[in-house]
């Protein structure tokens, strides 16, 4: 094993002991919504992990990744449907399709690799742009995304609440799996692939001039970064019990981006840290935002109060720590 290599396999597995730390803290806490708490930053975190594969090793800053997210979750759940709520639901599925009954286990594998697929579909036209241009691709490819679920009534129910899939809240699952992907995204950013991204990321015409293929690089990432994006939302997904196109639109781009941004875009590292501070500045709002009571002091319900908040985060970070909490240090 090279120097590289045992480095990126200590900083992985030092990254992984965060989600782990928390895994063990939620579960000896035994408090169901500290536990909850704790699910929804282990989606976030594979979330944003994925979208740090491609966005940090390329620095090409990704709307679209919530898209993937969509996908599988939809397929995810539409493959652990009961027969009974697939006819009534949805009217138009395949025959093959409507007869297949997954475990969630598989199922969520089986979003992943769909997330993959068209990754590897759409990231012919994606890899060939930069910069902004790139940037505004992803963000067509969610409205694409978005407006294809809404308009597929008979295969997604459109606009309406999909609902009677399996059901998973198991938090070391989560937990578990949130290890493994920070993991191997640490790996990946030392792999050829993910140190000559980043080569192309700090100057795209030298690294072309030393017989780095661009193209390539972007292309990988966008593709590895999908399969992540695809586990969190089967996830998400199945850990919500509800879903609808809205559920996996700009709202939840936000949250993920504001992560990615606070905790630093560049690193596997800032993306954890962003994560963490996000999800506890968000949940600290959320108890807020519905009144509070400080001593004799008792203030009023304020709608809007964690979305202001994760702004307010965002520009302090942009103002003060321009590359993050973990700034362009990787563990």
């Amino acid at each position: 094993m090279t120097l590289g290599a045992r480095r990126a396999s200590v900083g992985g597995l030092a990254l992984a002991s965060v989600p782990l730390l928390v895994l063990c803290g939620a579960l000896l806490a035994g408090d169901p919504i500290l536990q909850s708490v704790a699910m929804v930053f282990f989606i976030n975190l594979i979330a944003v992990v994925g979208i740090g594969v491609y966005t940090g090793n390329t620095g090409i800053v990704s709307f679209g990744h919530t898209g993937f997210m969509a996908i599988g979750a939809y397929v995810s759940a539409i493959l652990t449907l009961p027969d009974g709520r697939q006819q009534a639901q949805l009217t138009a599925l395949p025959t093959w399709l409507a007869d297949l009954e997954f475990s969630i286990g598989p199922a969520i594998a089986a979003g992943a690799i769909a997330s993959v697929a068209v990754a590897i579909i759409v990231g012919i036209a994606v890899a060939r742009l930069a910069e902004a241009a790139a940037s505004i691709a992803t963000l067509g490819f969610l409205v694409i995304v978005y407006t294809v679920l809404n308009a597929s009534r008979d295969l997604t129910r459109g606009s309406q609440a999909l609902s009677g899939f399996a059901f998973m809240d198991t938090l070391w699952i989560a937990g578990g799996l949130a290890c493994i992907c920070l993991l191997a995204a640490r790996l990946f950013a030392d792999t050829p692939i993910g140190l000559a991204a980043r080569a192309a990321r700090e100057d795209a015409p030298a690294a072309s001039a030393i017989g780095i293929n661009v193209l390539r690089t972007r292309y990988v990432c966008w593709v590895v970064s999908a399969g992540f994006a695809g586990v969190a939302g089967g996830l998400m997904g199945h850990y919500l019990g509800v879903i609808s196109p809205r559920t996996f639109y700009f709202s939840l781009t936000f949250t993920l981006l504001a992560m990615l941004i606070c905790g630093g875009m560049r690193t596997v590292t800032g993306a954890v840290a962003g994560a963490l501070a996000i999800s506890i500045l968000t949940e600290l709002l959320r108890r807020a935002e519905s009144g509070l009571t400080i001593g004799a002091i008792e203030l009023p319900e304020v709608l809007g109060l964690t979305t202001l908040g994760v702004a307010v985060a965002i520009l302090l970070c942009l103002y003060r720590l321009p590359n993050g909490i973990a700034g362009r240090s990787e563990i």
